[in-house]
Order: structure tokens, then sequence, then C-alpha cells
């Protein structure tokens, strides 16, 4: 049915402009005398699709904004979901915006729960009505909740209230799973109005892992489930230690091949028990002081790596190994050499805290590989370094690897929206900058920031570092020692 109404809405003409050609649109006038003009014109822009006459609507945009600049009488508040209205398009800001003050001047209410609740109907109904914006998850569980009648709850703040919803979407349409079939993407989507950036995820796959695993992220991928019975549930919640979650889940179930099936290994061990018996009696006891060793010494260097490593970033970069395993084999054989010299230099150098540039860019260069691995052309960094600079200046050990990371964590990296970091240095400075693309749902920092950098610099030099958002770039300028 959406095909059907899209196809439609892109067929259908545009309805006749309400602005006139003879008005022209600047900030600086008062548009009072054109306040009669303002529901006409958001009916326009909420009944018209999005590719029937472009300019023309974006006229109409600017006209509704100028308008709202100037009136004092009407006030629309910016909440942070409205950023999800923005990354499914960015029209969705106007038809929010409109169903807000439309609703003020023909109701008289200015109650900002009130008009809230208008503009984001007026953005379900303009996606329902197939006009142009691509299918979503998260307007489509909102529409969910639309027509059950419960989206006034999302705007209750009291404290019991029903303002938290979680949808998984799961990885197919059935539950029983070949042998072959172990690669399972789960997505999963939060809506909440009152407080969005408190809003945090935990997941746990019984029967495989038993145990909560807190996230920001809203995908989690297992990549070579072995056969078994799973159950993945998902939970949500704005409040400390998820008290009051909601959650939902998946179960599903991977048969095992041949080989692992009762019949195959009670035949095996028949077979193999006899020539077996006597070796493994000698090698008894050789082979428990072997594993009490080897598991002494995993668990050593398991508790160093993990106050090294930033958990988060080694689960990704497995995951994109296992992926590249299947997919490509030598991509697969490179990647793991970047992600142990990654490793490798960051144990073997643990006591020192400067380092020439051009040792610090040798570095990020496997730490970038990773990235990119994973990432593809949705990363882009850029480096504009003169060779004697890198030759001569020193660093902070791991401060642009910090620095690559805090980017890629906190910003949106996706095809549509790439991500580009360009590094550049004069004599004396080191900038990193990134479009500020904020992330709706921000990671949490291991320690391993812009403070832990400023803190490092201040043990060496007086030169601060700064840092900010310039011009819609978040900017980072380090000094060259």
């Amino acid at each position: 049915m959406f095909l059907v109404q899209a196809a439609y809405a892109q067929a259908a003409p545009a309805p006749k402009a309400i602005i006139p050609e003879t008005l022209v649109l600047d900030q600086r006038w008062n548009y009072n005398q054109y306040t009669h003009l303002v529901v006409p014109t958001i009916d326009w822009l909420q009944t018209t699709p999005l590719n029937a006459d472009p300019e023309l609507r974006k006229r109409h945009n600017n006209f509704l904004m100028f308008w709202l600049q100037k009136n004092e009488d009407v006030v629309v508040h910016m909440p942070e979901y409205l950023l999800t209205f923005q990354n499914a398009s960015r029209e969705l800001y106007f038809i929010y915006t409109g169903g807000w003050i439309k609703h003020a001047l023909t109701t008289g209410d200015t109650m900002p729960a009130n008009c809230a609740m208008a503009a984001v109907k007026s953005v379900l109904d303009y996606y329902e009505a197939g006009m142009g914006i691509p299918r979503n998850d998260y307007l489509d569980n909102l529409l969910k909740i639309e027509k059950q009648g419960k989206l006034p709850g999302l705007f209750d703040s009291s404290q019991h209230a029903r303002n938290t919803y979680i949808f998984l979407k799961p990885p197919a349409e059935k539950n029983n799973f070949e042998p072959g079939e172990n690669f399972f993407n789960f997505h999963y989507t939060g809506i909440n109005f009152t407080d969005t950036r408190s809003l945090r995820y935990r997941y746990k796959l019984e029967g495989y892992y038993d145990k909560w695993i807190n996230t920001d992220e809203e995908t989690v991928i297992f990549p070579n489930l072995p056969p078994g019975d799973y159950k993945f549930t998902v939970q949500a919640s704005i409040l400390p230690g998820f008290s009051d979650a909601v959650e939902d889940n998946y179960s599903f179930h991977i048969a095992a091949p041949f080989y692992r099936q009762p019949w195959f290994i009670v035949a095996a061990i028949l077979l193999g028990i006899t020539a077996a018996y006597l070796y493994m009696r000698r090698r008894e006891r050789q082979l428990q002081h072997l594993a009490d060793l080897q598991h002494d010494r995993v668990v050593f260097e398991y508790e160093y790596l993990k106050s090294q490593v930033n958990p988060h970033f080694l689960f990704n970069s497995l995951n994109t190994l296992a992926s590249l395993i299947e997919e490509d084999s030598k991509s697969a054989v490179d990647y793991t050499g970047r992600l142990s010299d990654l490793y490798r230099n960051m144990l073997a150098h643990t006591d020192r805290n400067i380092v020439h540039l051009s040792e610090e860019l040798e570095i990020l260069d496997n730490y970038i590989h990773i990235q990119k691995s994973r990432f593809g052309d949705a990363l882009e960094i850029i480096q504009d370094i003169p060779p004697h600079i890198a030759a001569e200046k020193k660093i902070i050990y791991l401060a642009l690897q910090i620095l690559i990371e805090n980017a890629v964590k906190h910003n949106i990296v996706s095809k549509a929206q790439p991500l580009v970091i360009t590094m550049s240095a004069n004599e004396n400075t080191l900038t990193v900058s990134n479009p500020s693309r904020p992330k709706i749902s921000k990671e949490k920092g291991n320690g391993m920031g812009l403070l832990n950098i400023s803190k490092r610099y201040a043990l060496v030099s007086n030169k601060p570092v700064t840092y900010g958002i310039e011009n819609g770039n978040y900017v980072v300028r380090l000094p060259l020692l």
C-alpha cells in the first residue's frame, strides 16, 4: 500500500502556490500582514509531494520560517527526537514546525506538549500519505504507537508514565535455521520523547551469553553462532539500572550438521575409543598441566588488554574480521595483521608519552585501515601534513588515534552522510576537524578522550590543547613539540 501511495504522490501535480510571486522574501521584513497566508502555506506543504516542485516548496518553507522569526506569539521548541525526523528527511523539520504553528494559530492552544503532539502527528500523516519520504523503521514504529492511541503517552513525563518503547526487527521471518544460516544481524529501535538523550539499551542472547550487555548502538551482529536454541532479548530505559525497562525478544533455533547429530557422535566415539584410550591416559597429566598454564596466561593477558582497549571497538573489529574471512580471505589476513600491529604498538609503548609525529602517523595507519574495513566509503581521512613537519615535530603518543576514535564514536557515519576527518599541520599546531553530526544515542566514553590528552600535554608543555565547534565543524588543535 505504501508503494502505491508513493507512486501516486510522485505523479500528482503540485497545487497552486499560496505565496504571491510579488512577495520578496527577506528575513528583515515584518511579516505580520501576511499572517493570513501562514495556515494555507502549511496546508500546501503538508499536501504537496516532495518532488512535485522543489523550488516552490523551498520558497514556501522560507516564508514560514521568516514569519516565525518575526512573530513572538508562537514559539516552536525543537526537541531532541526531531533529529531522528531530520535523519529520515530534512523536509520533516518544516512539516513538524508547520504542524506546531497550525495548531497554535487555529486552536489558540500554545501549550508546548499539545503543540508538539500536533507537530508529530503532522509528520506521521505526511509520512503515511506517501509524499516521498523513504521507508524508515523509526517512523514506522511511531506510526504503530499512534494507531494504538498511545501517542499522548510519549509526552507524559510523570514518574510511572508509559513513555518508552522498544521495537525489535527480527533478522528473518522464520525461527528455524539450517546449520549454515548462522549469521544474525539484530536491529532495534527505541522511542522516548521526554528524555531522548538518556535512552540506553542492553541485550543478551540466552543460549550463547546469558549476561546483559549495555550499549548505545541500535544494531548487534552475531556472525557465526553454533547450533542450538537461542533467545535474543533487548531492553530500553531512560532510568539508571534499567528500572521500568521495556523489552522485546526473538527466539530461534539453528540445526546441527549431521556430524553433530547424536548417532554420528556415538559412532565416532565407539570407533576411536580403543585407539585413543592409551594415548589419552599417557598424555592426560601433561595436557592438564599445559591447560592450566595456558589458562593462567590468557587470564593475565585478558585483564591487561581490558585496561588498554575499548571493548566495543574490539567487538566491532572481530565482527568485521569474521565477515572478511567469509568474503575475502586475503583481505582478512591483511586486516588481522593490521589489528595485530595496532595492539602490539599499544602494548609495547605504554611507558612512552611523546613520539615523533611520523611514528604516530604510522601507528594511526593501522587504526585507519581497521576503521575503513568496517565503514568503507562512509569514512574518509584526509591528511595534509608536510613530510618535514612529520619528521621533526613530536606529539603525545596515541593522541591522533584517540581523536579519530572520538570522531567516529560520536558522529553519524553512513554512506548517505560520510564522515570526512581532515588532519593538517603547520610548524606549531596539528589540527583535526570533522563535520559535527552528533549521533542521537551517544556512546559512553572510556576515559581516553580530550581530557586525557590535555592532562598528558600539561605534563610536558604549557601549550594548551583547544577544541570546540567552528562553523559547523568540530575542531581540535594539538601543539607540536
